[in-house]
């Protein structure tokens, strides 16, 4: 089956946006940035902050996991027409990999983890990978209809009581005490850091929704990552890589709603309240992801042949090794058993730095593709996906330069 080029050079292109949006993570933790006014950034790093925010995070997450659901069925319909035994018992053994590897990545280096989430969910679309287009459109359509339904009713239904908001005082020790781990703590301290420190939000949660707190973290992973899969997946059955970029309903409509939806992200600037703030970047979030999706396809139409692109393809598809590349690279930066920079007052800096390490990167995996068919993990993935030891062949450079 000939490989849809387009989509690696966007798979490529979206691990610059994680990288970029993860930036934020390492330098001021997961939650820690939700507390970004306690770091005491000066005005320009905590507006270069907000543009990162507005134009990276959130946005750059699901293209990858529509590009996640795309590939899963081009796999899936790749075993079907070469005749592979049992292709959906081969995509379970895939998703149970990802968790695998996901878990020691959230263990041993970086809490951040997707991969862990994405294999959890794809086991809730692999049963269904063989129906058509249609079911797939009208699931997705039904699917974000009703979470677009929650997100309007979430800021009225109030909140029974609970309180969402930490004090101050709470906030600012838990700020300063993750500040002095990250930056100087051994790896021992950092990895172990959930166990010493306790962000003050979800200790709220956890206090008030007692033992069903974490059964609605398990519930609410699928729910977040399985509609992007099923619209990846329909995206891959409907040719919608394959289609012109200038058509309006299926990708011209999307590039035109792109600076509407920057400003419905950049809602948490300028609306008070902090649910409607935080719902209006969510939705808005996903519908700016189409929107660069679709502005790419165009200007990948335009200049098929631009050097820029072959490069994007060649780390789009060493995409998992990568990823996990990037997730190393960033600690080793923020880290205390790196250069110690969590925390610190260098927003603008390391936004410079990571778009050059980014390039970096491109150049390894431009190198890498002349020599190896895989990357080091996809190739794993590929051993186990399909029980064997041997899945590829190595490259010869003067056949492939």
């Amino acid at each position: 089956m000939k490989r849809i080029k387009v989509a690696d050079a966007l798979r490529g292109f979206s691990l610059l946006g994680i990288f970029i949006a993860n930036l934020l993570i390492f330098q001021f933790d997961l939650t820690g940035q939700l507390y970004i006014d306690y770091f005491h950034l000066s005005p320009f790093n905590h507006g270069v902050f907000n543009i990162i925010n507005i134009l990276f995070v959130g946005s750059f997450m699901p293209i990858f996991a529509m590009l996640f659901g795309f590939s899963m069925d081009k796999l899936y319909q790749s075993m079907k027409r070469k005749g592979v035994k049992r292709p959906k018992l081969k995509l379970f053994r895939r998703a149970f990999f990802l968790m695998i590897i996901g878990g020691l990545h959230a263990s041993y280096i970086w809490g951040g983890d997707i991969l862990f989430g994405y294999g959890f969910s794809m086991l809730f679309v692999i049963p269904f990978i063989h129906m058509g287009k249609r079911a797939f459109k009208y699931f997705t359509l039904i699917i974000f209809g009703l979470l677009l339904v929650l997100f309007i009713v979430m800021p009225f239904s109030g909140d029974n009581g609970m309180q969402t908001t930490p004090s101050k005082h709470d906030t600012a020790n838990y700020v300063s005490k993750i500040t002095k781990i990250y930056s100087e703590g051994s790896y021992s301290d950092i990895r172990h850091v959930d166990e010493t420190v306790e962000d003050p939000k979800f200790a709220l949660f956890e206090d008030q929704l007692g033992s069903i707190f974490f059964l609605l973290i398990f519930i609410l992973i699928p729910l977040m990552e399985v509609p992007l899969f099923t619209l990846g997946v329909y995206l891959s059955k409907s040719g919608w890589f394959e289609k012109d970029a200038l058509d309006w309903w299926s990708s011209k409509l999307w590039i035109w709603i792109i600076p509407l939806a920057l400003i419905g992200k950049s809602a948490v600037l300028w609306v008070q309240h902090p649910t409607i703030a935080e719902n209006f970047t969510e939705v808005f979030g996903i519908i700016l992801a189409f929107g660069y999706m679709s502005l790419f396809k165009y200007m990948y139409q335009k200049l098929p042949q631009h050097f820029t692109f072959r490069g994007l393809e060649h780390i789009g598809k060493m995409s998992l090794t990568f990823y996990l590349i990037q997730s190393v690279i960033g600690t080793m930066i923020f880290y205390g058993y790196g250069l110690g920079q969590f925390g610190s007052d260098h927003v603008t800096m390391m936004f410079g730095i990571f778009i050059i390490l980014y390039v970096l990167q491109v150049l390894v995996a431009s190198w890498y593709q002349r020599h190896w068919r895989y990357g080091p993990m996809e190739y794993l993935l590929r051993m186990f996906t399909y029980w064997q030891l041997r899945v590829g062949k190595k490259k010869h450079a003067r056949h492939h330069s």
